[in-house]
């Protein structure tokens, strides 16, 4: 509990509670980061259930450089946004769900992609895309319930 109180009371933590500009930039830029990775997620996962067949599943592998730039800037932005009130969202139910569903999604989107490569069975496939899915969604949801609950 010390190092979230410090957090909080770092000039980061301040800035971004009290600066005027501070906080709107940061969760822009959390916005556009999510959205980049949720394009990339959900193309790809598409794909993977049978859409746009005409696209080689691995043509999506150029893609993933769009998403993991997408990701780091929701990370970085995400860890300023948590200095806002960490002593507040360490213990949120909502901020934990947002974090396993991340983690889940991240992990279920390398699962994807190596089924994709692999000799895995199309219908297994289309069960890791649509969990995939189902996970980044959750993600989304429970992130934005954080202001909420």
């Amino acid at each position: 509990m010390g190092f979230l109180i410090w957090l909080e009371e770092s000039s980061l933590g301040i800035f971004i509670r009290e600066s005027l500009w501070g906080y709107p930039i940061v969760l822009s830029s959390h916005a556009v980061g999510m959205a980049t990775v949720m394009g990339v997620v959900v193309a790809l996962n598409f794909r993977a259930l049978g859409y746009a067949k005409g696209i080689s599943m691995l043509a999506f592998d150029k893609l993933f450089i769009i998403g993991w730039v997408g990701f780091i800037m929701n990370l970085i932005s995400g860890l300023i946004l948590f200095c806002n009130t960490p002593t507040t969202y360490f213990f949120q139910g909502s901020f934990q769900l947002k974090i396993a569903f991340i983690v889940a999604g991240g992990i279920l989107m390398k699962v994807v992609m190596n089924s994709v490569r692999g000799e895995t069975s199309e219908n297994l496939i289309k069960v890791f895309s649509t969990a995939c899915i189902a996970f980044w969604f959750g993600g989304v949801i429970t992130g934005r319930l954080m202001a909420y609950l």
